[in-house]
């Protein structure tokens, strides 16, 4: 490799740049000994008189090839020119690089035929400079960790940014000093290769003059991948399991770029990876600390500079300029470089042909058909319809062949099979739909397949031949809305846009044939099946449904579909989110239940008057869903943030006399407007029966506010759940105001709020109150203690409503326990259900609960798992459990420690009780003998027992197999741990 670059570049260009002294110094250095090279010196006779000619002559004769290259190299550092010792360095580099000069034709290539975009260098550059500085500063000496991930929307410039920065490379221009070798991998090549090496995967594009692959990754810091086409990647990607460190070894495709992101192959390598919205999700949590650059697309000024640029004549391009601008929609849709590249290829056509610049741009959908249409109306001139129909279903049918089967490229085979010859491929290649890559096609943009792959369904007729790889509209709506995370859901909402009768329309116009008229009936009937499978209509997207529906613009069809649904759930995280869902949402007639989770939204700290004022416009729509649907009944936000203005928005609809909503529940509210403005809309609405503010922070001022709304006359408010609300003992006081004299609340959840002793106290003297006619009060993790116990006692005496306590969780330990046993003997004692979870209990406390249990016949439920009872304590309560008078139902006892040691008293117990119908022993680890003593006792006739709480698949087959045996021998009774997981909800209150 030296050789040839000696003697292709020669040495006389640098001899020439030493000025006299110099190269005489330098020949004096070649007259003495080379003792680094164990070299002998060029005799002086020879070296006297020589030129700058005869010297280069002189060092190719005694140091032939690289040893000539050397010697010089280490003679101009002695002569204080590190210049030419740089230069030199560099530019062998660069000619002993084949695979730089490979890339850098086959980029430069790429750039110029396949990039959508092609745009002038300075206006590249001058778009990307910013990106630019982010790359550069990544990727120091400096960074521990070198992944950078360019996020952004499909069509903003992922690939071309990509594109361009790997030629870059190649010409020297970026990373000269920091990456020896950059990589290109379109990842969703790969999906036809099932197992392979990398470095057989590399090999493809690798020059045979260059070194071997094996010396590069000696050296594997000075190796960059640059990886793009995640989003169709057709297999799954492996998270820390099954990962591979051997670069030679042939294996599983997904192990390889698995290993590769997750740096366990080359993990000195650095990584630039492109990773749209689907692929965010799906792979960006398996990178190590990765540093993001988002693309953001075009500004104003760029969009008006690449118009400018792409019509060249300055009038044609302000008219466009002026005429998209004025468009609201597609100005804002020309944010996206693609989509910029579509509008004016579109204007471009329309102005050669003479015709207005009319463009139908209320969507995305429509502008993609605009542009079919345009590109298509320029190529297809010469043909019949019945021709032009059948050439464009063939390239339908091989996009929708390619999406359903991850195929982005296709050889000769596939344009066959699907109807194409190679004189159609290249017609396409014409017009701009498909490109070349060497004997292959590719559709010039990934988009632009979805779109045509959607296309496919509005051509295809019942009598075509079906093919077997491409998925029915029923199989294409399913992985749309059901199953978001595929490379489908784009296709899919395609494929509800164009059904539209206004785009079916402008389609038949322009192509000159028609078409079905089906599609949006099939759809429909699809959607109506899914709604009306319960694992399906769990399973919906209503975030893809929606903008599914919105493609579609017509109220008729989307009041339809929404139909089908009475509750939704739905994300709104920036303003384009909040117009689709308050779109689709006002043609809703028959929602009865919203649950929404709003970010970023409110407040606004954008800075622009006139966005904000649009987001409350849309906000409104939204909020006046709440007054028209006479059957909407549950408002759930979580994780919401509104500001004042936007409240009141919230709060007025919820006053409205048409608004009939049941329950409104605040979970995690960031930021309500801390005024009264809530409350007040609490205290106006007759209908509302439930207020949750779980995980709310309220002030002080705040629980007043509430406080004084509770106890107005006019609140009709039954079940307040304020757990995790920083409620203080300082707040216990306005509670405490509440139950004494509302006499309409019943239910009460307090949990994970630090009361302690001194607020229960306040809470006591309030429950005793006989105007308070509480029913159940939910106190999980409220920092009680013993001391609070003697005031609980004093409630149960007095309360005549309270049927259900929980105490859960907090240190009541067995003295505090006795306590209340003495009240729960009482005859006047009216609880039910007494949850004493988690409370630091030992088998101490167990003889008093027993007795209890036997003189209480009110006593339902009893729930003391998570509890040190024993062994000892299972069985004094078992004894009681015998007891006649013994009427108790549900029997919590999860997580206690106890053994085979007290199973035979639980079996005699279960036998005995005739009033057991449910118990928990679920994550207790038994032996198998002690199950089988438990399997005789349920199998026993008189054994009531409903429900046993037991994690099965935690023991051994042959258990299993015995306690299959005793639900199949008992079809009453259940067994199973998944159950008890709502408990867990109704102890924080979340649930009543």
């Amino acid at each position: 490799m030296a050789e040839s670059f000696f003697s292709d570049f020669g040495l006389l260009w640098y001899l020439k740049e030493l000025r006299k002294e110099e190269f005489w110094k330098f020949k004096e250095l070649l007259k003495q000994p080379l003792e680094k090279f164990e070299l002998k010196p060029i005799p002086w006779a020879e070296l006297k008189k020589a030129s700058k000619e005869d010297v280069a002559k002189l060092l190719d004769k005694h140091y032939p090839g690289k040893q000539a290259w050397e010697v010089t190299l280490h003679l101009f550092l002695q002569i204080d020119r590190k210049d030419l010792w740089t230069k030199a360095q560099e530019e062998m580099r660069n000619k002993l690089n084949p695979y730089r000069k490979h890339m850098k034709e086959k980029f430069q290539l790429i750039w110029e035929k396949e990039t959508c975009l092609p745009v002038p260098e300075h206006f590249y550059k001058e778009t990307m400079k910013n990106k630019y500085k982010e790359l550069n500063g990544a990727y120091t000496a400096a960074a521990r960790l070198h992944t950078v991930v360019l996020e952004g929307s499909d069509g903003i410039g992922k690939t071309t940014l990509l594109r361009k920065v790997m030629l870059d490379w190649a010409e020297g221009n970026l990373w000269k000093d920091r990456f020896t070798f950059v990589f290109f991998l379109n990842v969703y090549e790969m999906n036809g290769v099932t197992e392979t090496s990398l470095l057989e995967l590399l090999s493809r594009d690798w020059p045979e003059s260059s070194e071997t692959i094996e010396d590069i990754f000696s050296q594997p810091e000075g190796i960059l991948f640059i990886m793009d086409g995640f989003e169709h990647l057709k297999f799954n990607l492996k998270f820390k399991a099954d990962l591979s460190d051997d670069w030679r070894r042939q294996q599983p495709t997904s192990i390889i770029l698995s290993s590769l992101l997750q740096k366990k192959m080359l993990p000195e390598c650095s990584l630039l990876i492109a990773l749209g919205k689907l692929a965010m999700q799906k792979h960006y949590f398996m990178l190590q600390h990765p540093k993001l650059i988002k693309l953001s697309g075009f500004t104003e000024s760029e969009k008006k500079s690449y118009i400018s640029y792409y019509f060249g004549e300055k009038n044609k391009a302000l008219k466009v300029f002026n005429f998209v601008r004025d468009s609201g929609p597609l100005f804002i849709l020309c944010h996206n470089p693609f989509i910029c590249w579509l509008v004016c290829t579109c204007m471009k056509r329309r102005l050669e042909r003479g015709e207005d610049l009319e463009i139908n741009s209320q969507n995305t959908t429509s502008l993609y058909a605009s542009f079919l249409t345009n590109v298509f109306k320029a190529g297809s001139q010469s043909f019949v319809p019945k021709v032009n129909r059948a050439r464009l279903k063939n390239l339908c049918a091989l996009a929708a062949e390619g999406v359903w089967t991850y195929t982005f490229v296709f050889c000769h085979e596939d344009l066959r099979r699907n109807g194409l010859s190679e004189s159609e491929g290249l017609m396409w290649v014409d017009m701009r739909l498909l490109q070349r890559r060497g004997d292959c096609f590719t559709f010039i943009h990934l988009c632009i397949q979805e779109f045509c792959a959607a296309m496919f369904y509005l051509l295809k007729r019942p009598k075509d031949n079906p093919n077997s790889a491409i998925g029915s509209i029923t199989q294409l709506v399913k992985a749309t809305v059901i199953q978001p995370q595929t490379h489908l859901t784009q296709v899919g909402i395609f494929m509800f846009g164009i059904s539209a009768e206004e785009i079916v329309s402008m389609l038949e116009t322009s192509f000159g044939f028609p078409l079905s008229k089906d599609l949006q009936q099939e759809i429909t009937q699809s959607l109506k099946s899914l709604s009306q499978c319960e694992a399906d209509r769990e399973a919906i997207g209503f975030q893809e449904l929606f903008v599914s529906l919105f493609e579609t613009q017509e109220k008729e069809f989307v009041t339809q579909v929404m139909n089908f649904f009475e509750e939704v759930f739905i994300y709104i995280g920036n303003i384009e989110h909040l117009v689709i869902a308050s779109f689709c949402l006002k043609h809703c007639r028959g929602l009865t239940t919203l649950r929404m989770c709003m970010e970023n939204i409110f407040p606004d700290d954008s800075g622009c008057a006139s966005g904000y004022n649009e987001k409350l416009v849309y906000w409104r729509e939204l909020c006046s869903v709440f007054i028209t649907n006479k059957d909407f009944q549950i408002l759930d936000m979580e994780n919401s943030s509104l500001d004042n203005a936007s409240l009141a928005i919230l709060c007025k609809a919820l006053t409205q006399p048409a608004c009939k909503l049941r329950k409104l529940i605040f979970t995690s509210m960031l930021n309500f407007g801390h005024d009264s403005e809530l409350f007040k809309a609490v205290l106006h609405n007759p209908h509302l029966k439930l207020l949750s503010l779980y995980g709310t922070s309220l002030s002080h001022t705040d629980v007043r506010h509430l406080c004084e709304t509770l106890k107005h006359p006019m609140c009709k408010i039954e079940e307040l759940i304020l757990g995790k609300c920083d409620i203080s003992s300082e707040d216990c006081e306005d509670v405490a105001s509440v139950l004494a004299c509302n006499s309409t609340l019943k239910h009460l959840s307090l949990v994970e709020n630090s009361l302690r002793d001194e607020g229960m106290m306040l809470l006591c003297e309030a429950l005793k109150h006989p105007h308070c006619a509480l029913e159940t009060l939910m106190l999980m993790y409220c920092c009680l203690t013993c001391v609070s116990c003697d005031s609980i006692s004093q409630v149960l005496l007095c309360s005549k409503s309270l049927s259900l306590l929980d105490l859960s969780s907090n240190a009541l330990e067995d003295n505090g326990v006795v306590s209340l046993c003495g009240a729960l003997k009482h005859p006047a004692c009216s609880i039910q259900e007494l949850w004493l979870m988690g409370c630091f209990l030992t088998s101490d406390s167990c003889k008093d609960i027993a007795a209890v249990l036997i003189c209480n016949e009110k006593l339902k439920t009893l729930k003391l798992g998570h509890n040190e009872i024993g062994d000892a304590g299972v069985r004094q309560l078992c004894a009681a459990l015998k007891h006649p008078n013994c009427k108790l139902e549900q029997l919590g006892l999860q997580t206690c420690p106890i053994t085979r040691a007290c199973c035979g008293d639980l079996a005699a117990a279960l036998v005995a009780c005739k009033t057991l119908r449910s118990l928990n022993l679920d994550w207790i680890t038994l032996e198998p003998d002690a199950v089988a003593v438990l399997c005789e006792a349920l199998s026993h006739p008189d054994c009531a027992l409903q429900m046993l709480g037991l994690h099965k698949s935690g023991f051994d087959e042959e258990t299993q197999k015995m306690l299959m045996s005793v639900e199949e021998k008992m079809p009453h009774l259940t067994i199973s741990h998944e159950p008890w997981i709502d408990e867990e909800y109704k102890i924080r209150g979340v649930l009543l």
